[in-house]
């Protein structure tokens, strides 16, 4: 019997533990929710007791009480209706099947039999047909003698009757629906949760729960997920925590609904996000994966004490988000991507989407070699088929002989276009290239040589912030790489410059822009974005005539280099061609070749179009940013040794430097780590733990995340106690060092620093995620239209750090709007504009023209076009063609405005109109001009909006008429004020004094505005200052503001 009673046990309980979590929940989630209901009773009845609730039922009341005699009356008259219908009805459908079916008789016989049907239809229809109905007149009943089309007219009569009798109880009854629904309405917007009627309906679905199997089954995915079976609340309409369950956290709801509902499970299932072993029910760590060789263990969450507790669960996102830079509701797995890139991973690791312009540009140079030689054959074998038809036999085959040749011409010709389109391409290619790092051929102008071997030592000792990781040089080592980088740098020297003013300097790094890119100060008083590096030290290390000619244009290089030549070009190569030495955007073809040459430094540091001037004083200041003076660092005569040099490239060579470096030399050199696009799919037993595996397992760390974890927090770790050749070591740096400083001994990722661990959380999130997939493809995110556009664009502006200046979303921040200078009323108005709504404010080939030319000014460079009373300057980016279309899309798409864009007809104004939009714009209740430039120093230094004529070519005209009915709608908090119309008989007026000249005029007020704007011309802008008078003078700030 013992036997027995276990046996059934193991068979309903022990073998299937999942009975006794839906029971469980049964039972938790029902007393939660009895506990729930009198609180959102209570809160139901508050919100119905709330004062403008009772207003709303009070109006509902009366309103009802106002309509009920009319209502009354319909309904009596319907009633009528519905009774003689009724009766109609019945006789009317007996008679038509006899007619209907008659006529089909008639249609369908012929000769005197077709004319008997005919007869007998005609006789059926005299009738009588007999009933007894009311009267709709006096309600009384009678009796009835009709024929049939009288009754058939009387049936559709009735039908019309009752369907009117409908419509004008709707129409009684509609402003009692719209107060109605305005009620509800009220109701749920202060309603925090569901009603009471509501959550009563969750305890009955509960307590009516079948105890069985809850199984998603997609065949199309291969999805067989049975997760629900114990984590029964995860679509629960409501917030269900753990501390709700009594500390079960098996039971609580999805932290983020939003995500299911663009994921329905019934579709994606669990699994595919979370991993898992979806079809297994017999254990937890069976059902998470938990167990040796399945190779998708559960992705769990971080320490609840961690900075990011969605960290490693959001890994999950990157199998079908890889394409993405940013995903949304997935902020530590974009983290982790944008990690990826800024760390300088992608030197040495590819992965598919990062860095993909070298890649293409080695297959346009191939392309562009295999035409070259298909041209040659073909310019061959047009000879050969000309020959050939000279020596033909007879006209006709010469004819053919000579076609052919013709088709080979026309081949050579495609070839040619094709050539020069290829050839375009692999410019905007060079363009777009970037390094992680600085070009090191530029090393003998730029640092000074002292400071080499001391930065290549530990360059986190200098820098702590650096993306630069130590590469654990040893005492023999760390000379001839310092030798090597001194010697194959460029023997070239940046123009002498005076000296600039430090003072103004300091303004000026402070004010135009440098600091959404870097910092200042180190530690906890450094002020500055991550972006680009500290500068705190930068007098240290840099030479001032090469630091000055980078601040005034980071693109400049001194030697272009020819990458079919492979060489840095000198000036001999122009001089030899009567050319002059002249290599930019605009002149980038090989004087020796006519190919394309690398022209531009492959930074993504832009262009401030500072004067000299102001490059000198920017310049000077930071040559006093030092903690100690460059003539204490100790001579280092070994660099230029010839003896170390190969030695020092050989090493160089082994550790990838050229992945995020150009050196001489080293141009074409490709990655020399494994690619990591599906790492987190490398089974366990093919990472390498070495002689930790014991500890791994004992520790609990014997896992992917794991593995990334302690190889990303220290690379070295598992070289330690192996026996190896030299230079078999493992190679990847040290990106990260123990918070106590000490590199001489072993850390783990807990000795990291907080800010450290969060980075390595975030790599590893990335690391994890990074899988080769069992799901369809079309399960992924592979966005068309619009929506790929927007995907596309993040790339770009992740790239160039567009937002360390710009809020791209009204949910983060830019660089700037965090420092200190821009706190204050007048400093928030010397900020940036928000670009969430880009694409719907301003045309797209303007956009196009601007990004190519932000001064908007081929001669005068040294200004804003836009916004030239900002101290903050949108540089200049070099955009290629491809970055700029790109970017303009990403605009369109993002306020999901169509391309192409095709501008509305506007009609022009009226001279009436004109001298109406004239009054009002230098009334005293509108006086735009105050705010926004005019072309008058005096005035623009304290304007705070653009200057109205480049409306015309920058702006939408929709967009215009939003904005200045509402612009708070659009961009809240923004300076420029609202309520300046309001509604007036269907149309928009200026809420304020209306000039006299607007009497009569029944047009549109804001209408009427938006269109002058688009007819201003510089001549009517003048006349605009002259008839404002002195309401122009400069004020001060805070007036502007």
């Amino acid at each position: 019997m013992a036997a027995l009673g276990w046996a059934l046990y193991d068979e309903f309980f022990g073998l299937r533990p999942w009975k006794n979590y839906q029971t469980d929940f049964v039972r938790r989630d029902t007393a939660f929710l009895r506990k729930q209901k009198p609180k959102q009773e209570a809160a139901d009845k508050a919100i119905k007791a709330s004062p403008e609730y009772q207003a709303l039922q009070q109006q509902l009341d009366s309103l009802q009480r106002s309509v009920q005699p009319q209502l009354q009356q319909l309904d009596e008259q319907a009633a009528l209706v519905d009774e003689r219908l009724a009766v109609i009805t019945l006789k009317y459908t007996d008679a038509h099947a006899h007619v209907t079916d008659m006529i089909w008789r008639v249609e369908h016989s012929s000769g005197g039999s077709k004319k008997s049907w005919q007869s007998d239809l005609d006789g059926f229809k005299k009738g009588p047909f007999q009933y007894e109905a009311v009267s709709l007149d006096n309600g009384k009943s009678k009796a009835e003698s009709v024929n049939y089309d009288y009754l058939e007219g009387e049936f559709k009569a009735l039908q019309a009757k009752k369907g009117d009798l409908l419509v004008r109880k709707g129409e009684i009854l509609r402003p009692v629906s719209e107060l109605r629904a305005k009620q509800d309405s009220y109701f749920q917007q202060h309603l925090n949760g569901l009603t009471s009627e509501q959550i009563q309906g969750l305890i009955d679905k509960t307590r009516a729960m079948d105890i069985a199997i809850k199984q998603i089954n997609n065949p199309d995915a291969g999805v067989v997920d049975r997760c629900e079976s114990c984590h029964l609340g995860i679509r629960e309409p409501i917030q269900i925590t753990a501390k709700d369950m009594g500390g079960e956290r098996a039971f609580v709801s999805h932290p983020d609904p939003e995500l299911l509902r663009i994921h329905d499970p019934d579709k994606f299932g669990c699994t595919p996000c979370h991993n898992g072993n979806g079809m297994q029910l017999d254990s937890v760590e069976q059902a998470h994966g938990e167990y040796e060789h399945w190779l998708a263990p559960l992705y769990h969450r971080a320490d609840p004490k961690a900075a990011s507790a969605g960290v490693y669960m959001e890994g999950g996102c990157q199998q079908c988000h890889a394409n993405d830079m940013m995903v949304d509701r997935a902020p530590v797995l974009t983290a982790g991507k944008d990690l990826f890139q800024w760390r300088g991973c992608v030197g040495c690791h590819r992965f598919q989407h990062y860095d993909s312009e070298p890649e293409e540009l080695v297959s346009a140079q191939q392309s562009l070699q295999q035409m070259a030689q298909q041209r040659v054959q073909d310019l061959g074998d047009v000879a050969k088929a000309n020959q050939a038809g000279d020596n033909a036999p007879d006209n006709e085959a010469a004819r053919k002989f000579y076609a052919q040749a013709n088709d080979l011409r026309l081949e050579v010709s495609k070839i040619d276009l094709q050539t020069d389109q290829l050839k375009t391409r692999i410019k905007f290619l060079l363009m777009d290239r970037k390094k992680v790092g600085p070009d090191l051929k530029e090393v003998r102008a730029k640092l000074r040589p002292e400071w080499v071997p001391v930065w290549l030592k530990n360059p986190h000792a200098f820098r702590p912030t650096t993306r630069m990781p130590r590469f654990r040089l040893d005492e023999d080592e760390l000379p001839a790489v310092s030798a090597f980088i001194w010697q194959s740098g460029l023997d070239v020297k940046a123009p002498s410059q005076p000296a600039g003013d430090p003072v103004k300097g300091k303004e000026s790094f402070e004010s135009r822009g440098c600091m959404g890119c870097h910092a200042v100060g180190e530690g906890a008083n450094a002020v500055g974005g991550l972006f680009g590096a500290n500068l705190s030290r930068m007098g240290e290390k840099v030479n001032y005539d090469y630091l000055v000619r980078w601040i005034h244009n980071p693109r400049e290089r001194s030697a272009p280099y020819c990458p079919v030549e492979k060489r840095d070009l000198t000036p001999d190569d122009y001089k030899k061609h009567n050319l002059p030495y002249v290599f930019d955007i605009d002149h980038s073809k090989c004087p020796n070749d006519g190919q394309e040459l690398a022209v531009e430094q492959m930074t993504p540091m832009p262009n401030l179009r500072l004067s000299w001037e102001e490059s000198r004083d920017i310049g000077s200041y930071l040559m006093t940013l030092k903690k100690k003076d460059a003539s204490s660092y100790p001579a280092a005569p070994y660099l230029n040794d010839p003896k170390l040099r190969a030695q020092g490239e050989a090493i160089v060579r082994r550790y990838g430097c050229a992945g995020c470096h150009e050196i001489r030399g080293m141009e074409d050199e490709g990655r020399i780590g494994t690619e990591l696009t599906v790492e987190g799919s490398k089974p366990l037993e093919q990472l390498d733990f070495a002689l930790y595996i014991r500890q791994a397992k004992d520790e609990g760390w014997w896992d992917h995340k794991g593995f990334f974890e302690h190889k990303l927090a220290r690379p070295e770790i598992y070289d330690d106690g192996m026996v190896k050749a030299e230079g078999e070591e493992l190679k990847m740096p040290d990106f990260f060092e123990p918070q106590n400083g000490d590199i001489s001994g072993k850390w783990s990722p807990k000795d990291l620093s907080p800010e450290s661990r969060q980075q390595v959380s975030e790599l590893t999130t990335f690391l994890m995620g990074s899988v080769s997939s069992q799901y369809p493809p079309r399960y992924f995110y592979l966005p068309e239209g619009q929506k790929r556009d927007v995907q596309e664009g993040w790339w770009i502006v992740k790239k160039y750090n567009c937002m360390g200046c710009h809020q791209f979303t009204l949910d983060q921040d830019s660089v700037l709007v965090t420092l200190p200078q821009y706190q204050t009323p007048d400093g928030k108005g010397q900020l940036p504009p928000r670009l969430v709504t880009e694409g719907a404010r301003v045309s797209p080939e303007w956009l196009a023209r601007f990004l190519a030319n932000p001064a908007l000014s081929e001669k005068d460079a040294d200004r804003d076009g836009v916004r030239g009373y900002l101290k903050v300057r949108m540089p200049t980016f070099y955009f290629s063609p491809i970055e700029i279309q790109k970017l303009v899309r990403f605009f369109q798409a993002l306020s999901t405005q169509p391309m192409p864009y095709i501008p509305p007809k506007l009609e022009p104004l009226t001279t009436q109109e004109t001298a109406m939009a004239r009054a009002l714009f230098t009334s005293k209740g509108a006086p735009c001009l105050k705010c926004h430039a005019i072309g008058v120093a005096a005035h623009d230094r304290f304007a705070s909006a653009p200057n109205f004529l480049l409306a015309p070519d920058r702006l939408k005209p929709d967009w215009v008429t939003h904005w200045i009915l509402d612009p708070a709608m659009i961009d809240p908090g923004t300076a420029m004020p609202s309520g300046l119309f309001k509604q007036a008989e269907g149309h928009w007026v200026f809420n304020g004094p209306t000039p006299p000249v607007f009497h009569g005029y029944e047009g549109d007020h804001a209408n009427l505005l938006m269109r002058y704007l688009f007819e201003l011309t510089p001549a009517e802008q003048q006349r605009l200052i002259q008839m404002s008078g002195g309401s122009l003078n400069p004020a001060a700030k805070s007036e502007v503001r």
